[in-house]
């Protein structure tokens, strides 16, 4: 079965919350708020630089970044 992931920009409750009940009943569809974030993955040096904990960045995805600064969202589907 084909998956559907709305991600809704930190900015957009609104239209998370409107996304959410308008697919409630679609066992297929999940609709999130975007997580991410980079201030949790750092940590401060005794110097006062801040390190990167992991070394890639297994969250960065471009075409979700577009979106969500263009659109409010980003859909995609996972089979």
């Amino acid at each position: 079965m084909t998956r559907h992931y709305f991600i809704i920009a930190r900015d957009q409750m609104s239209l998370c919350e409107y996304l959410t009940r308008q697919f409630a009943a679609e066992e297929n569809v999940e609709v999130f708020m975007d997580r991410r974030s980079g201030h949790d993955r750092r940590t401060a040096e005794a110097n006062g630089d801040t390190v990167e904990r992991r070394s890639g960045d297994r969250r960065h995805q471009p075409f979700v970044d577009t979106q969500l600064r263009s659109l409010g969202y980003a859909m995609f589907r996972v089979q």
